[in-house]
């Protein structure tokens, strides 16, 4: 039996992403200022499209709106019109970098398995000034491990960058630091008689050895040591996308702009197409231009929505400050607004808030739980073990963390004590019955 080839037509539904989406989901993940360079990119290449900068009294005193860019199309015209607040990226002050996030990174790339474990635990317990606020038989006996281990992961962590994070002593820090440099072994013995040089510099010269001379230039290798270094962190300038606050005890969301300008296509180039092809490139170009007005509109729409919600669920945050930040998944905003998780994400991605207690990444405001509780929950078992102790031998920190340990919740010390100041309940001693 001979199989002749033919040509059937088939009728089915396919799903594709098309220009004016796939542009869509690109301006939504841009934080404002890549926004506006991709604005001045479109300028560049569509000959229609120009942009006039404003600085006039008048546009000031109409700045209501709460669009990044408010678009207008008139008689062949499409600009924006200049009547929302004007944002000066320059009056936000640098943010730090986390620190924990820094020496984590470099925890992942030097530790693996139990040795990370240990690493991060350090990590959370340093204080702002990068030093190991707990002792390494505490964190010992919390993980179950040797102090051994423990010390050996703090050595190696104290040689990450910044150096000398996770030190136990204002003259180990140096020392470490003084090691990095590579100065004399006799400077480094110096380094443990600091306190004798602050209080009688005679005696410190007797008991180092160093000479005068040598003093100088022992002085001048500690001006190039850092005995907090966990403070001094690179810092980055950012620009938040929006701001909210609280007016009438309910959240009030604005997307924010940085430049105040027109966008306007020339109508002269309509008026002088004298060809098909001519009229063909500027309906394009003009049509380019609309897909864009509606792409930004759609951004600042969703992204407005979305922090909506985020700050009603937030709102003891916009009273209390970051201990108020409660659990909340993208899969929970999603459910609200009928979006899609990725849709969550690629909105909060590189996104700034400014609130009335300093700027903050977008992110942050989708807290996962601890150890899949939720601080709620985890206070009310502080108090409820507290609360049922021996008033007569208290629990410490550490012994409460170990309690919430046995309950599935694993816990820093630290964290407890955060937790449980939050909540007005004195430490151990204080707590003690005489």
């Amino acid at each position: 039996m001979e199989i002749k080839p033919e040509l059937q037509q088939q009728l089915g539904l396919e799903l594709k992403l098309t220009p004016v989406l796939l542009q869509n989901i690109e301006l939504l993940q841009l934080p404002i200022l890549e926004l506006e360079n991709l604005i001045k990119d479109e300028i560049e290449t569509n000959p229609l499209i120009e942009i006039e900068y404003e600085q006039s009294e008048a546009a000031e005193k109409n700045e209501s709106n709460e669009s990044v860019w408010d678009f207008v199309v008139d008689g062949g015209n499409l600009f924006v019109k200049d009547d929302s607040e004007v944002f000066d990226p320059l009056s936000i002050k640098a943010s730090p970098v986390s620190l924990r996030d820094r020496l984590l990174k470099q925890a992942s790339l030097e530790f693996e398995k139990e040795d990370f474990e240990v690493a991060r635990f350090i990590i959370d317990n340093l204080d702002r000034k990068g030093f190991l606020a707990v002792s390494v038989e505490e964190i010992a006996r919390f993980l179950s491990v040797p102090v051994c281990k423990v010390e050996s992961v703090r050595k190696r962590i104290l040689h990450f960058d910044p150096v000398g994070c996770a030190s136990l002593s204002l003259i180990e820090c140096l020392k470490v630091q003084a090691e990095e440099l590579g100065i004399d072994d006799k400077f480094l013995k110096a380094i443990d008689e600091l306190e004798l040089l602050r209080k009688n510099r005679k005696r410190f010269l007797e008991k180092t050895g160093l000479t005068e001379g040598e003093l100088e230039k022992f002085l001048a290798v500690l001006k190039h040591l850092d005995p907090q270094p966990g403070i001094e962190v690179e810092t980055v300038r950012i620009t938040p996308d929006l701001i909210v606050y609280l007016e009438n005890g309910k959240p009030v969301v604005k997307i924010l702009k940085t430049k105040t300008f027109n966008f306007r296509i020339n109508s002269s180039y309509l008026r002088s197409a004298d060809t098909e092809k001519l009229k063909k490139y500027l309906n394009e170009k003009y049509q380019r231009a609309l897909n864009l007005k509606k792409a930004i509109e759609q951004r600042n729409a969703t992204l407005k929505a979305i922090a909506e919600v985020v700050f009603s669920h937030q709102i003891e945050f916009l009273k209390h400050g970051e201990s108020a930040i409660k659990p909340l998944s993208y899969r929970e905003i999603a459910g609200r607004l009928s979006i899609h998780e990725s849709t969550i994400s690629r909105a909060v991605k590189d996104k700034f808030v400014e609130t009335p207690f300093g700027v903050y990444p977008f992110k942050i405001f989708f807290k996962r739980s601890v150890s899949g509780t939720s601080v709620d929950v985890i206070k009310k078992a502080i108090k409820e073990i507290i609360e049922s102790e021996d008033k007569k031998k208290p629990l410490s920190d550490s012994k409460i963390a170990q309690l919430l340990g046995k309950r599935g919740i694993k816990i820093a010390r630290r964290t407890v004590a955060k937790y449980r100041e939050e909540m007005g309940i004195p430490g151990a001693f204080e707590r003690k019955e005489r």
